[in-house]
């Protein structure tokens, strides 16, 4: 739970502390993107297959002259690999926060057992 100064805002701590979660998670991405970059190029190019479907799946949609220009604007500006990117970004931090939760959950409850 976040502490709160005098104004209402979360102190500089969380503040700090939400900061460092967003970095590790960046830095984490970019990680493991060159790592399957050497290791496993393969699922690389298959998520750039995936995405490429989906972009086509909501272009074809999209009536014209929206649909095709939302494609081209995606696709052939290089949305395609910063999508990829922001989509590992959040899936880390919804799995990440996922696992703090339920450790937040079950220190908790481990607390309240030794203080009874």
């Amino acid at each position: 739970m976040p502490r709160f100064d005098d104004s209402g805002r979360p102190g500089l701590g969380y503040q700090f502390k939400v900061l460092s979660f967003r970095t590790f998670t960046v830095i984490l991405a970019w990680v493991l993107i060159v790592a399957a970059f050497y290791q496993k190029p393969e699922l690389l190019t298959g998520a750039q297959r995936l995405m490429q479907r989906g972009i086509e799946a909501v272009g074809d949609a999209v009536p014209p002259p929206w649909g095709p220009r939302m494609e081209f604007v995606v696709r052939e500006i290089g949305g395609v690999i910063w999508l990829q990117i922001t989509l590992l970004v959040l899936a880390l931090r919804l799995a990440l926060s996922s696992v703090a939760a339920v450790w937040r959950l079950i220190a908790g409850r481990d607390r309240r057992q030794w203080n009874q």
